[in-house]
């Protein structure tokens, strides 16, 4: 096989991968994530907590009850989107779960439904990384 149709082949791959820095409209309009601490509680049916933690590069981690999880997240119609990149423990797959971004600054605190079970989700944007 000719070189040039693998050297294609390759450049297509690595340009599927994460990005090493967001688009700058991005990046400012989530610098409290980057900088900060993203806090969530579902008090109901668990209950459940997790601190999350954006990296610019499109990945994060998160500490809480389901132990340690990273994957990759994604800015979708104003919402940040996380994806997991292996299943949780209770789950046979992975999800991606979404919350409001644009417009929320450190300090900030909201709240949203569970997309599967309706129960309230408790956000905090907390400054720094605790």
């Amino acid at each position: 096989m000719p070189l040039y149709p693998l050297f294609a082949l390759a450049v297509a791959l690595a340009a599927g991968g994460a990005q090493a820095t967001p688009p700058m409209e991005e990046r400012a309009a989530l610098n409290d994530f980057f900088t900060g601490t993203l806090e969530i509680d579902v008090p109901a049916g668990g209950p459940w907590s997790a601190k999350r933690y954006l990296a610019p590069d499109h990945t994060y981690r998160e500490t809480g009850s389901d132990g340690e999880v990273r994957g990759t997240w994604v800015l979708r119609d104003g919402k940040v989107c996380t994806t997991a990149e292996r299943p949780l423990a209770d789950e046979d797959h992975t999800k991606t779960y979404c919350t409001d971004a644009l417009g929320k600054h450190a300090g900030d605190a909201w709240r949203a439904p569970d997309p599967v079970t309706g129960n309230a989700v408790f956000f905090k944007l907390s400054p720094g990384r605790s």
